[in-house]
C-alpha cells in the first residue's frame, strides 16, 4: 500500500525518487425419544416464567436518522487535514480526522493523533525490518473511540474490511458493519450519508483516477512511475450529475487537496478496485466506507496522558530491536514516525509536558532523517534514549 504496507521494494524506489525530487459447528446426532403424551392430571409444579419478549433487530443506520432518498446532488464543506510530513503518509487517519473535524471545528491533526495512539507507539517487524507504529486501520477505530463516536464500516459483501495483521479489532469495535448487495447499493448509501451530511472516508485504486489526481496533486504523478495501481484513503465531500468530489490528505495545499471533481464511473472503478492483487494484505473493499454517527464523552487531556504513557512504555524496546539489526530502508514508515511524534510532541507541550514534548519532537526529527543516514544504529538508540526519559517527564 503506498500508504501503509504494501510491497516494500516497489514503494521504496517511488519514495526514494520523490524524495531525491523533493530534496534536490456440528452438533453431534441423537436419536429423538418419542413425544410424550400429556398427563390429563393437573401438575402441581409452579407455572414456567414466561419469556421475555427479546428485543426488536436494529435497524440499521437508524440512529443516524439518514434521508430516505439521496439529493440530485450535494456539497459539504469538509476542511482539507494534512496528515503527511515531508513526504506522503497516514492517509487512513488524515482522512478519519476530516470526518472528525467536521463533526468538532476544535478537532485537529494532533488532537487525533494523540487519540489513535500512533505518536508514543513502535513496533519492530524482524521479518520486514520495519519500525512503524503497529495501528493501521486500528488507529481509526481508536481514535474514534476515545474522542467519543460511533464509527461505522460497510463494503461489498464479502470484501476485505481490514487488514487481520495490524487491525484485527477494527471491525468488532465499529457500530455496525453493513453489507451491500451491489455497486448501486453502495453507492446510494454514500449518496444518502452525504444528503444527510456526513462525509465518508473511502478506500481508492487510484489507477482510475488518475488524470485528475496527477493534475491536482503534486506527489501523484511520481507515484505512478513505478506503480500502475496505487492505493489511496479519501474523503468523499460531495456529488453531482456528473462527478464525485474528494478531499486528498496527502495534499497540503487546500487549492489542489480540496474538493478534487473525478467522473462518476471513473470513482466506481477506483472504488471498486480497493482491493487490487498488488494492494496484498492492504487492500480493503470493493466499495469499503468509513463514517462517523453519534458522539459520547470523548477521554479527557489527562486520561489521553495516561494511556498513552502505557504505550510509550513499551516503545523503546521495540526501537533498539530496530537498532540491533539496523539496515530500515522503508522512507514511508520513517517519514509517518516523525509525523506522528512530531504531533504527539506537540500535544504534550499543549498539556504542560514541555520537557517530554521536545524530546519527542526531536525523536521525530531524527526519524525524518533515519533513513538516509549511514549510523542508523546510533540514531535509532537515541530515538529509544529520548522516549524512555520522556517517561520520567509527564
Amino acid at each position: 500500500m503506498f500508504f501503509g504496507r504494501r510491497n516494500f521494494v516497489s514503494v521504496l524506489v517511488v519514495l526514494t525518487l520523490v524524495l531525491f525530487l523533493i530534496m534536490t459447528g456440528c452438533a453431534p446426532s441423537v436419536t429423538p425419544e418419542p413425544p410424550s403424551i400429556p398427563s390429563s392430571e393437573p401438575s402441581s409444579a409452579p407455572l414456567a416464567t414466561p419469556p421475555a419478549p427479546s428485543e426488536p433487530p436494529t435497524t440499521p443506520l437508524a440512529e443516524l436518522n439518514l434521508v430516505a432518498e439521496p439529493m440530485s446532488e450535494k456539497r459539504l464543506n469538509v476542511e482539507l487535514v494534512y496528515s503527511g510530513g515531508e513526504l506522503p503518509g497516514l492517509c487512513y487517519l488524515g482522512s478519519y480526522a476530516m470526518l472528525a473535524k467536521f463533526k468538532d471545528s476544535d478537532i485537529d491533526f494532533t488532537d487525533v493523533i494523540a487519540n489513535s495512539g500512533i505518536g508514543s507507539s513502535a513496533l519492530y517487524i524482524p521479518e520486514a525490518n520495519i519500525l512503524l507504529d503497529g495501528f493501521f486501520l486500528q488507529s481509526i477505530a481508536t481514535a474514534a473511540r476515545n474522542q467519543g463516536f460511533d464509527y461505522y464500516v460497510a463494503a461489498l459483501e464479502g470484501a476485505t474490511i481490514t487488514d487481520n495483521f495490524l487491525a484485527p479489532d477494527f471491525t468488532k469495535g465499529a457500530k455496525q458493519v453493513l453489507s451491500a448487495e451491489s455497486e448501486d447499493e453502495a453507492f446510494d448509501l454514500l449518496k444518502r450519508l452525504i444528503s444527510s451530511n456526513i462525509p465518508v472516508e473511502v478506500h481508492l485504486d487510484l489507477f482510475p483516477i488518475k488524470k485528475p489526481m496527477t493534475s491536482r496533486t503534486y506527489w501523484a504523478q511520481y507515484a505512478f512511475m513505478e506503480a500502475e495501481h496505487v492505493d489511496h484513503y479519501m474523503t468523499v465531500t460531495g456529488y453531482d450529475e456528473r462527478f464525485v468530489y474528494l478531499n486528498d490528505p496527502v495534499e497540503k495545499t487546500s487549492s489542489k487537496g480540496k474538493d478534487i471533481p473525478v467522473d462518476i464511473s471513473s470513482f466506481l472503478s477506483a472504488w471498486k478496485n480497493g482491493d487490487h492483487p498488488s494492494f496484498g494484505d492492504a487492500g480493503v473493499g470493493p466499495y469499503w466506507m468509513v463514517f462517523l454517527g453519534n458522539r459520547e464523552t470523548a477521554k479527557s487531556a489527562s486520561e489521553l496522558i495516561s494511556w498513552n504513557r502505557s504505550i510509550a512504555s513499551k516503545a523503546p524496546e521495540e526501537i533498539k530491536k530496530a537498532a540491533n539489526k539496523p539496515n530500515i530502508v522503508e522512507i514511508l514508515h520513517c517519514n509517518q514516525m516523525y509525523r506522528a511524534r512530531k504531533e504527539f510532541g506537540a500535544f504534550l507541550k499543549q498539556a504542560g509536558y514541555t520537557e517530554a514534548g521536545d524530546m519527542f519532537i526531536e525523536a521525530g526529527e531524527l526519524f525524518k532523517g533515519l533513513c538516509q543516514n549511514s549510523n542508523q544504529k546510533a540514531d535509532l538508540l537515541e530515538i529509544a534514549d529520548l522516549q524512555e526519559q520522556s517517561l520520567e517527564k509527564w
